[in-house]
């Protein structure tokens, strides 16, 4: 989609998150139309969840071995428009998006800005594929990347333990990690070679996973290879950050202040980078 006016224009890829399909980038897309860019929404994977059917059946099922290569086909297509800029493509892609968005930055060239909505600073474990299968998140050149792997995921989606019956889905990632220090060392997404300047904002009462201080982690490792990055973190605010700050009923008024800060923040530091 592009914008009203006259190209070319800026770009942003738009990746989701776990929850599938494109129902994540359709509601990210118009607040980017709004500000001058054109915007592709990349689906990457499309779960049947519950009773409701797949809703793109070309793509996998199971979220297993996404190859990164994927937002280098994507940046290229965009970069082929004539209306659009090709030196002035980012990325903004939300928790298991925000994976993605930082594999594609330490893996590809060619993006402009990345920015990091609840991220993570490893690869972590897929699911989907069967029973006793433990695959990898995402891929590249054809390999699993080393990823780190959950304890009690299962457990915990059996008996919940958040608030209001829901899975704690934080628990078995910290315990997946805090079990296997070595395998989260080898699973580290090497932000300190992405060479694009980097927006990551996290939640420290993030349930799903522990955002706040991944996004800590990405900045100060980031911060020790003196490349430019902007931190947000936020010591109340949970996984709902991606938003303009509206009032929502899937945002705890926590974090709808954390994105009254995190959206213009987040124009702010793609305008520096795309548009100037």
């Amino acid at each position: 989609m592009t914008p009203q006016g006259d190209g070319p224009f800026p770009a942003i890829i738009l990746f989701g998150g776990s929850e599938g399909g494109d129902r994540g980038v359709r509601g990210l897309a118009p607040r980017f139309l709004a500000e001058g860019y054109a915007v592709l929404g990349v689906p990457y994977y499309s779960p049947a969840w519950g009773d409701r059917p797949q809703q793109f059946p070309a793509l996998p099922r199971a979220f297993a071995e996404i190859p990164v290569e994927g937002a280098g086909t994507a940046r290229a297509w965009l970069a082929a428009r004539s209306d659009i800029r090709a030196g002035d493509i980012g990325i903004y892609g939300v928790s298991k998006g925000a994976e993605y968005a930082l594999l594609a930055g330490a893996y590809l060239d060619g993006f402009a800005a990345i920015a990091a909505i609840v991220p993570t600073d490893v690869v972590w474990e897929g699911w989907g594929v069967g029973d006793g299968i433990r695959p990898s998140s995402f891929s590249w050149q054809g390999k699993p990347l080393p990823f780190v792997p959950y304890e009690g995921m299962g457990e915990e989606f059996a008996n919940p333990t958040g608030p209001d019956g829901r899975p704690r889905l934080r628990l078995p990632h910290d315990n997946g990690r805090n079990a296997n220090p070595e395998r989260a060392v080898a699973a580290r997404i090497p932000v300190e070679i992405i060479d694009e300047p980097v927006l990551v904002a996290g939640g420290d009462a993030d349930l799903v996973w522990n955002s706040g201080e991944m996004a800590q982690n990405i900045a100060e490792r980031r911060a020790a290879a003196g490349l430019p990055t902007v931190s947000l973190v936020f010591t109340d605010a949970g996984h709902s950050l991606s938003g303009d700050g509206s009032p929502s009923k899937y945002a705890t008024p926590a974090e709808v202040a954390a994105q009254n800060v995190i959206w213009p923040e987040t124009l702010k530091f793609f305008a520096a980078h795309l548009k100037d």
